[in-house]
């Protein structure tokens, strides 16, 4: 039995969007607890032991704006070759409010 097309946009946005927030967690969780502090002029800087906590935290940013950038698209594609007029689309209050959030929250980052 083939997947929908929704069902391929769905499991592409859950699919993204699970492995960024695992990769945030492990890349949380394996932060060196403290660094050897290096004092200059007037400031101390703290030299951290080399560790994979910067590629986890790119790569889950990484998966979370292709999670961002999917869940997009699926709102305008065509279902099932039809386009749906935007005018008509966000004539829904739900599909706007949702809609007005979520670019609200992705243009605040």
């Amino acid at each position: 039995m083939a997947l929908s097309q929704t069902a391929h946009f769905a499991l592409a946005v859950a699919f993204f969007g699970s492995l960024a927030f695992i990769m945030g967690v492990i890349a949380e969780n394996k932060k060196p607890p403290f660094g050897t502090p290096v004092p200059g002029k007037g400031v101390i800087i703290c030299n951290y032991p080399s560790d994979p906590t910067i590629a986890l935290g790119i790569l889950s940013v990484v998966c979370l704006f292709f999670s961002t950038a999917i869940g997009f698209v699926s709102v305008f594609y065509p279902y099932e070759g039809k386009p749906i007029e935007k005018k008509v689309l966000f004539q829904n209050t739900t599909l706007l409010v949702f809609f007005v959030i979520a670019m609200a929250i992705v243009c605040s980052s």
